[in-house]
């Protein structure tokens, strides 16, 4: 594919152009963008609480597949908590996310205080946290400290298996 990149003329001669061949760049992208790993979802069960763990970018493309499996680890872990489902959200696997992605972060935790089951996201490293901050969703969702997490998972915390002292839905 070839792009007018500069077009120039002197005074009384005829127009020049000098054109950008774009296609061997077109072509390394797309190589590039094939190389990136699938998006894919992890998810772990504990006694009393469930961590899903999406890695790759989040997007229009890949939102309908986290939002499945997310439906899937609620219903699981509503029939199965005896007292309080707990789901951990953990997005430091994301290398992206769009507004689809965003979108899904909002309606989670509306569902949550819909349906009674604690919420805990675990916000991505930067810059890919970038996005969540200039929306303010940071201050307004139940952002949990990574640590907080990484101990409670680990069954360090003062209750293992529970995620006392994080926000609730």
């Amino acid at each position: 594919m070839s792009l007018p990149a500069h077009q120039s003329a002197a005074p009384g001669d005829p127009p020049q152009r000098t054109v950008a061949d774009t296609s061997r760049a077109s072509g390394d992208r797309a190589r590039a963008l094939c190389d990136l790993a699938p998006f894919a979802v992890e998810v772990r069960r504990r006694e009393n609480f469930t961590i899903v763990r999406p890695r790759g970018e989040l997007d229009l493309v890949s939102a309908e597949t986290l939002r499945s499996t997310l439906d899937a680890a609620i219903a699981e872990s509503l029939s199965a908590a005896l007292d309080r489902a707990e789901l951990v959200l953990d997005l430091r696997g994301l290398t992206f996310i769009d507004s689809t992605g965003l979108h899904l972060l909002v309606a989670l935790d509306r569902r949550a205080r819909r349906e009674g089951f604690r919420l805990a996201l675990i916000a991505p490293d930067a810059p890919i946290d970038r996005p969540i901050r200039l929306c303010g969703l940071d201050k307004t969702l139940a952002f949990a400290p990574a640590v907080d997490a990484v101990k409670t998972e680990a069954g360090e915390a003062g209750n293992p298996g529970s995620l006392r002292g994080w926000a609730t839905g």
